[in-house]
């Protein structure tokens, strides 16, 4: 059960970054807040033809025994692969509830960068001692 445990934890993380693919497409600003991810996809063909290429793929090397030797898996049933989709699936709810996050409330975390001027927070206060 142990290969299946880990094969269960690979196709959900492969699930939730296909998921974040679709996420990323169109990312928010504070002029436009976006929620809707699937606008519009249909308009990015090569897009559509990679992320099933990956999604066929992923299945492949899951689903079948000869393909899951080669990187270490075993067969799903497929409650196994209805609850890695549907996990993968939340990365969208996590997705819209960080767009809908009003920028007032985002703005009191540091910003990270690695030049000084535009860093804030605890990274500038920790380069000023390690300069030091």
């Amino acid at each position: 059960y142990r290969m299946q445990h880990y094969t269960l934890l690979f196709q959900t993380f492969m699930m939730m970054n296909l998921f974040n693919m679709i996420n990323c497409r169109r990312l928010p600003s504070e002029a436009d807040k976006q929620l809707n991810v699937f606008e519009r996809i249909h308009h990015n063909w090569w897009f559509l033809i990679i992320l099933l290429l990956e999604v066929n793929l992923q299945y492949f090397m899951v689903g079948y025994n000869f393909i899951g030797a080669i990187f270490g898996t075993t067969p799903l049933t497929l409650a196994m692969h209805l609850t890695a989709l549907g996990l993968g699936l939340c990365s969208i709810f996590v997705a819209m509830i960080a767009k809908a996050t009003p920028y007032h409330l985002v703005s009191i975390f540091p910003v990270m960068s690695e030049s000084e001027e535009t860093s804030t927070g605890f990274i500038k206060k920790f380069s000023s001692i390690t300069a030091s």
